[in-house]
């Protein structure tokens, strides 16, 4: 009996340390991340002509690290909707794995009520941020992007994933 409940004690113990969420080398956690494997299957809802060029272009971004991706509806839903919230964007976990703690599903949402107006190139840095979650990247500040070369900033737009990111992002996978 007391060896049951200390392999049990220890089983949990060991679920809650891997549980626990990290941040990619971030100055901020990623809610949606890291995700629970090196393949991530696509899939869009009917999205504007905006929100297919900014998931097509966080999907090349991603695509820069050791994350492989496909077309398919497993991994990643992505979305664009004019949404009530003050985000212009939002990347969430919709199933994580009660083992590893790592995502298995995630929602990516545009809002295209914030969204709608802007540029383009906004449009690409949005996909490019909101992917970069779902990779398990948090939020970087200027203070640890000092070239201000990261979409993964969230004062600025831009269009790309610097080497940190790359790398933050295949130290995961």
């Amino acid at each position: 009996m007391r060896r049951t409940v200390l392999a049990a004690a220890t089983a949990i113990l060991l679920i809650a340390v891997a549980a626990t969420p990290a941040s990619a080398g971030h100055g901020d956690k990623a809610n949606a991340g890291p995700p629970d494997n090196a393949q991530q299957d696509v899939e869009t809802k009917s999205l504007t002509t905006n929100g297919a060029a900014a998931a097509a272009h966080g999907r090349a971004q991603l695509n820069k690290t050791d994350i492989t991706m496909s077309t398919g509806g497993s991994d990643l839903h992505v979305y664009d909707a004019s949404y009530s919230g003050s985000w212009y964007g939002q990347t969430s976990c919709t199933d994580r794995n009660w083992l590893n703690g790592k995502c298995d599903h995630m929602d990516i949402k545009f809002n295209t009520r914030l969204m709608n107006g802007l540029s383009l190139s906004k449009w690409q840095s949005l996909g490019c941020h909101e992917f970069g979650h779902s990779g398990g990247l948090g939020h970087r500040a200027h203070s640890n992007d000092s070239n201000d070369n990261s979409c993964m900033q969230v004062d600025i737009w831009p269009r790309y994933y610097d080497t940190h990111d790359i790398d933050a992002v295949n130290a995961y996978v």
